[in-house]
C-alpha cells in the first residue's frame, strides 16, 4: 500500500524532502537566534551540545545517514542487501556511542572538522551500506 501511493505521488515525497530540509534549516536559523540571545537565559540547542559533545559523536554520524538515505537513497532489487545495511550501519552507530562513552578529551579537542567528517561519513556508509530495496 505505501509502494503504491509512493509510485502514484512524486510530487509528495519531493514536497516531504523540501520540508525536511525547510525544519532544518529553520532549526539553525532558532539556534542561531536563541545564541544571540543567550544572556537572556535562553535555552539552545548547542548549550545542550556543547556540554556533552563527546557522547553526541555518534549523533553526527546518524544525522549524515539519515540525510543521505532521505535525499541521497541508492535502489537495489536484491531483498537481503537492505536489511545487512541497517544492521552494518546500526552497529557503527552503536560502535560511535560506546567510544563517545568512553573519550577523556575536552569539548574543544573534538573540532568541527571531526564532526564534520562524522557527518559525511555516515552519509558515505548509508548510501554504499543501506540502499532501498525496489521490486
Amino acid at each position: 500500500m505505501i509502494k503504491e501511493f509512493v509510485k502514484e505521488h512524486p510530487k509528495g515525497i519531493k514536497r516531504v524532502r523540501i520540508f525536511l530540509a525547510a525544519l532544518l534549516g529553520a532549526m539553525i536559523v532558532v539556534d542561531i537566534v536563541l545564541v544571540g540571545s543567550k544572556g537572556k537565559g535562553f535555552p539552545t540547542f548547542s548549550a545542550v551540545v556543547d556540554g556533552t559533545q563527546n557522547e553526541f559523536i555518534w549523533f553526527a554520524f546518524l544525522f549524515g545517514g539519515l540525510v543521505a538515505k532521505v535525499f541521497f537513497n541508492r535502489k537495489v532489487k536484491e531483498k537481503d542487501r537492505e536489511i545487512t545495511g541497517v544492521i552494518a550501519f546500526g552497529s557503527m552507530v552503536f560502535l560511535l556511542y560506546l567510544l563517545g562513552q568512553q573519550l577523556n578529551c575536552h569539548v574543544e579537542d573534538l573540532s568541527l572538522a571531526h564532526h564534520a567528517l562524522l557527518l559525511l561519513f555516515g552519509g558515505y556508509l548509508a548510501h554504499r551500506v543501506w540502499p532501498q530495496y525496489e521490486r
